[in-house]
C-alpha cells in the first residue's frame, strides 16, 4: 500500500500532470469568466447588447416613442398577458425597449392562472400577447389582434380563401402601446365633436378606438339643439355631409371658426348645392370641385379601379411619419376635387397633403353613371384630394380629405393602416397635441435580392470561376516566392 501512495505522490510530482493541471485550472478559470461576462452582458440593457440593422428599424422604437417615455413623469405599468410557451417574439423585444425607461414597468401575468386580473380592467376577451396599460385608475386594453395587420390585400385575400388563415405582416404594436401611453397619462383629453342631421356616415368603432389610442375622444353634436359650439371643443368634424348646413348652423360654425377654432371636413358627393359648406371651405382659401376623382395611368390607381386613386403626399407635419424613411402609399375612394383659390392677400395658408397625378381628371356628374371614361368636358389634374389650412389671422386650422371612406379598415387595410395614420395624424395637428401624431406600422416581411438573368450570370461566373481562380493565383505566387527562399 505505501508504495502504491508513493507511486501516486511521484506521480503528481511529474512535469506532465503539472501541465495538465495547469490546463484543467486554465479551462476552468475561462469558464468561470465566461459565465461571469455572460450574466454581466444579460443585465445590460437591450440597447447596449443589441444592433438593429434592419431597414426600417424592426426591432427599434422610434424617436417619437422614445420622447414620449423620456418626458413620463409618473409611473406607467404594462402588463403583458400571455401564457408560458405562447410568448411572440415581436412583442417581447418590443417591450423590451419599454422596460429600458425609468417610468416605463412592464409585468408579465398569466391570464389562465389568473384569471381575474384583466376582468377588473375590461370586459373583453382577454388573448394571448395582448396588453394592459395603467397609470393610477386610466387603463386601456389592447388586444392582439389589434397590433397585426396586412401589407398585400392579395396575399392576405389568398391564404384567407385557400388556407383559412390570416397572413398578417405588419405590426403596429409600437403604435397602439405609445398611443394608450399618452392616453392614461395625459390630464387633458381633447374633444372632436363630430355633427349629425346631414346625412353623415358618422363614426364606426374603429375609428372611434383608434382617437382614444392617440387621446382624443370622439362625441356626436347636434348644432340644431346647441346655443354654440361647446366651449371643450378640441375639434369640430364633418364626416361627408351630402345635406348643407342650415344658415343657424353655419352661423354657429363661422363663430367658432373666428374664434380660432379648428375643423375637420371629409367630402361627399352631395344631393345638392351646398353653399354654407362651400363658404367654410372658401374662407380657408380652398374651393370645393366636387364630383369623383379618376386617374388615367395605371401606376396612380388601385387594383385596376380608376376611382381608387392613389395620390401623392406633400410635406407637413400630418404626413411626416408616412414619409420619414420608406414611402407609404394612400388609396382614396371616391374621392372629390378641390382646388387652392388663395391669393397673395389671404389670410389663409394651404398646404397640399394628398394631389392627384397630372393625368387625373374629374367626373362632375357621377349619379346613376356607369361610364367613366374621359371627355373633353371634364376638367383636368391635378387636384388636391387632401389639403391643410391656417389663417393667419384667427389661427384658426382647417384639415380636408376629398373622401369619407377611406379612413375606414376596408381601404386603411389595403395600405396596411396608412390611411388610418394620416387621419389620426390630421386630428392630432388640429387637437394641439403633435405628440400624438401616430407611429407609423412596420413591415415584418423580408426584401429580397433580385437581379435580372445577365446580373446572375455574371455573378455565377465571378464566384465559380474568377474567385476561385484568384485564390489558386495568389496560393500559386506563395509557394513560388517560399521555394526561392
Amino acid at each position: 500500500m505505501k508504495k502504491l501512495f508513493a507511486k501516486l505522490r511521484a506521480s503528481f510530482a511529474t512535469r506532465s500532470w503539472r501541465a495538465g493541471a495547469y490546463s484543467v485550472f486554465a479551462a476552468v478559470l475561462v469558464i468561470a469568466m465566461a459565465v461571469v461576462a455572460d450574466l454581466a452582458v444579460s443585465a445590460l440593457p437591450a440597447s447596449m447588447t443589441q444592433k438593429d440593422m434592419t431597414a426600417n428599424k424592426l426591432y427599434s422604437i422610434t424617436e417619437g416613442t422614445e420622447q414620449v417615455l423620456a418626458a413620463l413623469d409618473r409611473d406607467v405599468d404594462v402588463y403583458w398577458l400571455v401564457q408560458d410557451g405562447h410568448e411572440n417574439v415581436t412583442v417581447q423585444q418590443m417591450l423590451n425597449k419599454y422596460a429600458e425607461y425609468e417610468h416605463a414597468a412592464v409585468t408579465r401575468v398569466d391570464p389562465v392562472r389568473y384569471p381575474g386580473f384583466a376582468a377588473e380592467y375590461t370586459s373583453e376577451e382577454v388573448t394571448d400577447n395582448s396588453l394592459l396599460v395603467t397609470c393610477g385608475d386610466r387603463s386601456l386594453y389592447i388586444p392582439y389582434s389589434d397590433m397585426w395587420t396586412y401589407s398585400d390585400y392579395e396575399q392576405y385575400s389568398y391564404y384567407l380563401n385557400y388556407y383559412g388563415q390570416e397572413y398578417l405582416d405588419v405590426f403596429t404594436g409600437e403604435e397602439q402601446l405609445t398611443g394608450a401611453i399618452l392616453s392614461v397619462t395625459s390630464d387633458r383629453q381633447p374633444i372632436l365633436y363630430y355633427l349629425t342631421g346631414h346625412g353623415e356616415t358618422g363614426v364606426s368603432e374603429s375609428v372611434k378606438n383608434a382617437l382614444a389610442m392617440v387621446n382624443i375622444r370622439a362625441e356626436e353634436l347636434n348644432l340644431l339643439t346647441e346655443k354654440a359650439v361647446p366651449a371643450d371643443c378640441a375639434a369640430l368634424a364633418l364626416f361627408g355631409p351630402v345635406r348643407d348646413l342650415t344658415d343657424r348652423e353655419a352661423e354657429l360654425v363661422g363663430d367658432y371658426v373666428a374664434d380660432g377654432g379648428q375643423v375637420l371636413v371629409t367630402t361627399a358627393y352631395a344631393d345638392g348645392e351646398t353653399p354654407n359648406l362651400d363658404e367654410l371651405l372658401e374662407g380657408f382659401g380652398l374651393d370645393l370641385i366636387g364630383g369623383y376623382v379618376m386617374e388615367s395611368d395605371s401606376r396612380y390607381y388601385n387594383y385596376g379601379y380608376i376611382d381608387l386613386i392613389l395620390p401623392a403626399l406633400g410635406e407637413h407635419t400630418i404626413t411626416a411619419p408616412l414619409l420619414d424613411g420608406e414611402s407609404y402609399t394612400i388609396v382614396m375612394p371616391d374621392s372629390q376635387a378641390l382646388a387652392d383659390i388663395t391669393t397673395e392677400t389671404s389670410p389663409a395658408a394651404v398646404t397640399p397633403l394628398l394631389t392627384s397625378s397630372a393625368t387625373s381628371y374629374v367626373k362632375l356628374d357621377v349619379e346613376g353613371r356607369t361610364d367613366y371614361d374621359q371627355t373633353d368636358d371634364d376638367p383636368e389634374g391635378p387636384f388636391l384630394v387632401g389639403a391643410a389650412s391656417e389663417r393667419e389671422d384667427t389661427g384658426a386650422r382647417l384639415v380636408v380629405f376629398g373622401s369619407t371612406r377611406f379612413m375606414e379598415s376596408d381601404f386603411s387595410d389595403l395600405v396596411s393602416g396608412a390611411n388610418l395614420d394620416l387621419f389620426l395624424n390630421g386630428a392630432g395637428w388640429l387637437c394641439r397635441q403633435e405628440q400624438s401624431i401616430s407611429i407609423h406600422p412596420k413591415t415584418l416581411t423580408s426584401e429580397y435580392l433580385t437581379f435580372t438573368d445577365s446580373a446572375a450570370g455574371g455573378l455565377k461566373v465571378a464566384l465559380t470561376v474568377v474567385v476561385p481562380a484568384l485564390f489558386l493565383a495568389a496560393g500559386i505566387g506563395v509557394f513560388v516566392k517560399r521555394r526561392r527562399r
